[in-house]
């Protein structure tokens, strides 16, 4: 176990501006007041965002249609037993439900039924769509409402989002822009690669809060 100058140490360097970045988002992008550098210009947010995913331990991937983006989820759920997807009509369109059944995995859908937790609680794979990508730190904007419960998101240890490409914002002021008028949803979560936490003696767990394991999918049309 590290001694207590070993332990302050460590702190300073993780929290000194411009000394610890495990991305390439940039510096102070919360912090009022302080003399941040320019932001670079980002020629292909969608090349960015999966880049940014991946240096955090997430999975990105272009797809150029749905059919694509369906093989994909095939793919994936070729060991899972039960998939709970988002009920909202461009996963109705990604047409994997019965793909799914015929490979031998249910499917449910989120919905208002008294036992969906213990469903959600259960299974292996939660899709869902998003409402935008911030290509400059690789976190994904999820709105919750009918049929698209936060839960999908949390509890399952792999975690899948479809959305189309031209959905990739730029960056963070960029999506917070998309929510400074009064039409508010009622719950925006900004999700940032897979579950992380670094309580316990300073030792990084993956999937401690949420799921380890977590795929986007762009899909081009």
């Amino acid at each position: 176990m590290p001694g207590r100058a070993e332990f302050l140490e460590s702190i300073r360097h993780r929290t000194r501006r411009g000394q610890y970045k495990p991305t390439n988002a940039p510096d102070s992008v919360w912090t009022p007041g302080v003399d941040r550098p320019r932001r670079e210009e980002i020629e292909d947010p969608p090349a960015r965002f999966i880049e940014e995913l991946e240096a955090l331990g997430g999975h990105g991937k272009r797809a150029e249609s749905l059919e694509q983006a369906r093989e994909y989820v095939l793919s994936l759920a070729r060991e899972a037993e039960l998939l709970v997807r988002w009920d909202v009509e461009y996963l109705d369109e990604l047409a994997a439900d019965e793909p799914l059944r015929e490979a031998g995995v249910d499917v449910a859908l989120w919905r208002d039924l008294p036992d969906l937790q213990e469903i959600v609680g259960r299974a292996d794979i939660g899709l869902s769509t998003a409402a935008w990508a911030i290509a400059e730190t690789g976190s994904l904007v999820l709105e919750h409402g009918p049929g698209r419960g936060r839960s999908v998101t949390l509890l399952p240890p792999t975690y899948v989002a479809i959305l189309p490409v031209d959905r990739v914002l730029r960056t963070v002021p960029e999506a917070i822009q998309m929510y400074t008028g009064n039409n508010l949803p009622a719950n925006v979560c900004f999700h940032t690669g897979p579950s992380r936490s670094g309580d316990i003696e300073m030792s990084l767990v993956v999937g401690m809060h949420g799921p380890g394991d977590v795929h986007v999918i762009l899909v081009s049309r």
